[in-house]
C-alpha cells in the first residue's frame, strides 16, 4: 500500500513532479515486512536536489551463498527437510538524507549522510550462513558519501538519450571502519523512434573491515544497487548470490516498443545480456576474466508517463531465474 503526495512539474521538465512525499508498507504471507517514507525535491530549489527517507524492513528468505566469486548453488541439497540451505534472515532499519548542488551545465555534487542497522538471523535447518557466521550477527554502521555526477540524460522518468556518470567515495563505521570507491557508468542511445539501446558499467573496491551487508549494495546517487545477482545487477542470477568486498559488473539492454500509446503508456520488449563478478580477498580490478554471464529476455508495460512494470525471463547462471520491478533496471 502506498500513499503519494506531490507537486506536479511542467510537462517539458525533466521530471513528472517538482516535489514529492512517499510513504509505504507491505508484508508477506511468510513474514516478510517493509515500511518507508522518504521525500525527493529535484526542481524544488533551483540548482539544488534534497533527498531523505527512513526504511524498515524484514526479508524472511534472503539469499546468502557464501562469500567470493567461486561460490557453487546445488539445487539438489534443497529438500523439504532442508530447505533453508542458502536463505538467511536480514532485518533492517536505514536513515539517509542527500543533498545534491549543481555545480556548471551537468556537473553535480552530491553529499550523502546515512545510518543503518541490520541483524542477520539463521531460519531452521543447517545452512551456509550458520556455518560461516552462527546464529546470527549485528551491524551498526554510520555512512557519509562523496559522488561527482554527469548527467544529460533528456529525462529521468523514461530515459532515451543521454548520458548517466556517477564516480564517489564513501567512509562507513561498521565493524573496525572500511572505505569504499565507487563508480556507475551509463548511457542511452535511440538508434530509432520507439527503440533504446541502454547500457551500464558498474565497478567497486572496499578496503578496511566492511560489513557483510556492504557488501550486498553498492551506492548510488539516484539509488543502492543490489549486487551481484537479482533484478537490479545480474538478472540470471538470484539476488545476493555473489557477494564480495568489490564487485564489478555490466549490462546492455534493448528495448523496443512494441506497442506505442504516447504518454498514454507503452508494451515494450526487452532483451539484454548481464556480467558480473565480485572480489573477496583479492584487490579489484578491470578484468574479463571469470564473469558470470547471462541473458534473455521480458517486457514491460508502461501506464502513463512514469509508472513502469518490468517482467525479466533470463538464463545462463544456476537455472531459469524470473524477476520484476516497478522501474528500468536502470
Amino acid at each position: 500500500m502506498r500513499a503519494r503526495y506531490f507537486q506536479p512539474a511542467e510537462y517539458e521538465a525533466r521530471n513528472t513532479y517538482v516535489a514529492a512525499a512517499d510513504a509505504a508498507v507491505g508484508f508477506t504471507a511468510r513474514g516478510g515486512r517493509y515500511a518507508v517514507a522518504q521525500f525527493q525535491g529535484p526542481l524544488r530549489w533551483p540548482g539544488w536536489r534534497l533527498q531523505g527517507g527512513a526504511l524498515a524492513e524484514r526479508l524472511v528468505r534472503f539469499g546468502y551463498f557464501g562469500l567470493g566469486n567461486d561460490t557453487e548453488k546445488d539445487s539438489d541439497l534443497l529438500t523439504d527437510d532442508n530447505p533453508f540451505l542458502y536463505r538467511v534472515r536480514r532485518i533492517r532499519y536505514r536513515g539517509e538524507a542527500e543533498v545534491t548542488r549543481r555545480i556548471h551545465g551537468p556537473l553535480q555534487v552530491a553529499l550523502q549522510g546515512a545510518f543503518e542497522q541490520v541483524r542477520f538471523t539463521t531460519l531452521p535447518g543447517p545452512s551456509l550462513f550458520q556455518e560461516d557466521f552462527g546464529e546470527g550477527i549485528k551491524e551498526d554502521d554510520a555512512t557519509a558519501r562523496l559522488a561527482v555526477v554527469y548527467d544529460t540524460r533528456d529525462n529521468e522518468y523514461n530515459t532515451h538519450r543521454g548520458l548517466l556518470l556517477e564516480a564517489g567515495a564513501l567512509v562507513g563505521s561498521g565493524n573496525d571502519g572500511y572505505t569504499r570507491i565507487y563508480s556507475i557508468l551509463r548511457g542511452y542511445l535511440m538508434p530509432r523512434e520507439g527503440t533504446v539501446i541502454a547500457a551500464r558499467l558498474a565497478g567497486s573496491g572496499m578496503g578496511g573491515t566492511p560489513t557483510l551487508n556492504a557488501r550486498y549494495t553498492l551506492p548510488g546517487w539516484e539509488r543502492g544497487v543490489t549486487v551481484v545477482g537479482g533484478e537490479w545487477s545480474q538478472r540470471a542470477f538470484d539476488t545476493g548470490r555473489f557477494a564480495g568486498e568489490g564487485a564489478l559488473f555490466g549490462n546492455l539492454e534493448v528495448r523496443h516498443d512494441l506497442l506505442p500509446l504516447g504518454d498514454l503508456g507503452a508494451v515494450t520488449l526487452l532483451g539484454f545480456i548481464d556480467a558480473g563478478r565480485v572480489f573477496e580477498g583479492e584487490s579489484f580490478r578491470l578484468t574479463t576474466e571469470d564473469l558470470h554471464v547471462g541473458g534473455g529476455g521480458g517486457f514491460a508495460i508502461r501506464v502513463l508517463r512514469s509508472t513502469i512494470f518490468v517482467f525479466n525471463f533470463a538464463g545462463g547462471g544456476d537455472e531459469f531465474n524470473f524477476t520484476m520491478s516497478t522501474s528500468w533496471m536502470f
